[in-house]
């Protein structure tokens, strides 16, 4: 037993399965897909074509912005944020160079955003980087069901009346279709997870906590890890870190594998918050089901958690994903009756039943 298992045994005893339906669910493993997708486009963009004032949260206003452009109130709308937040974005996106406003054609008295031709030339060179990151994808999946998952995730984003994406130019021809579902899917379940875990009893939690709940394992988190994960200051975890502690979800003790050093722990509130949040996710879950079918989720699951673990996310927090060469069919099975209930799980095996394939 390590060090740190000795320190926090009461996170574990009994908390297995817990831990593992928090760590393998299809929301986590579609925002960490599509966190690094956008981590790995803003670093290329950043190091490599000099665009040093881009900042990782303009993306879904360049992208949703799109050739078209958009009222500042609509963004608000479709981001799920305030007309205050996302004016504050809008300044920095002007300031860099990429947005300008200009009067509505439509109504003179009110005024759009619109891409820039810096703008215009970020979206088509973000576009080809990310074509060649889902060329990456698709030597750990197939081409081919990495083009099924994408159709599946295209449905996906018409069932849950996203808002439509406005590419520009010829990057809708040169750029990479996942790149552009997947965030704000990602974005749609981590606002959906939000509702529906509040509603459970903790009004008070906020998107911004998301930067630290979501990086404590079974072991605890580390701000400084934190911070280099998500790519923000440590005072910035610290100060999300302090709020958690206010609410009684976390505490902090010392690290047993550095005594200069802090750990996060969950509270026993915090573990009946992880608890909530795992109930959130199985009623996600089914919400999703009732768009793509049974057959679809299931298939969406596998792919997007085959991307996870071959990218290797989040190892640092909950340790190797163990892939059995005999898996634990029982335990698969269970799962699977779990998340799919149990008309879907019949009609995972009839789908299932003629194929000698194996997808993963």
């Amino acid at each position: 037993m390590t060090a740190q298992s000795q320190h926090q045994p009461q996170n574990l005893r009994g908390q297995e399965d817990l831990w593992l339906r928090y760590r393998s669910n299809l929301p986590r493993h579609c925002i960490g897909v599509a966190r690094y997708l956008q981590s790995s486009l803003m670093h290329a963009l950043t190091d490599q074509l000099g665009h040093r004032q881009l900042r990782l949260n303009f993306e879904p206003y360049l992208v949703l912005v799109g050739e078209q452009g958009a009222r500042p109130g609509e963004l608000a709308e479709w981001l799920a944020i305030s007309k205050q937040a996302c004016n504050q974005t809008i300044n920095q996106i002007e300031a860099a160079g990429y947005l300008a406003r200009t009067p509505d054609p439509l109504d003179g008295r009110a005024r759009i955003v619109v891409l820039t031709e810096q703008g215009r030339e970020l979206l088509q060179q973000g576009s080809e980087l990310l074509g060649v990151i889902e060329g990456e994808f698709a030597q750990f999946v197939g081409a081919a069901p990495l083009q099924r998952l994408i159709g599946l995730l295209a449905r996906l984003y018409r069932g849950l009346d996203l808002p439509a994406l406005r590419v520009t130019g010829n990057a809708a021809e040169t750029g990479s279709a996942l790149g552009g579902l997947l965030p704000r899917i990602s974005d749609h379940m981590m606002q959906r997870l939000m509702e529906l875990t509040r509603a459970k009893g903790h009004p008070g939690l906020k998107m911004s906590y998301a930067q630290v709940l979501t990086l404590i394992g079974p072991e605890g988190g580390r701000i400084q890890q934190m911070a280099r994960i998500q790519e923000v200051s440590k005072q910035a975890i610290a100060a999300v870190a302090k709020e958690l502690q206010a609410l009684g979800y976390i505490r902090r003790e010392a690290d047993p594998a550095d005594a200069r050093q802090l750990v996060l722990i969950l509270s026993d509130r915090g573990l009946q918050l992880l608890t909530d949040s795992v109930e959130s996710v199985a009623e996600l879950e089914r919400e999703l089901q009732s768009i793509v079918g049974p057959a679809g989720l299931a298939e969406i699951q596998q792919l997007v958690a085959a991307l996870y673990r071959a990218l290797h996310l989040e190892e640092e927090i909950f340790g190797e994903v163990e892939v059995s060469a005999e898996p634990d069919l029982p335990q698969l099975a269970s799962r699977l009756t779990r998340q799919l209930g149990q008309e879907g799980a019949a009609e995972l095996a009839r789908l299932l039943a003629p194929q000698a394939e194996v997808l993963i």
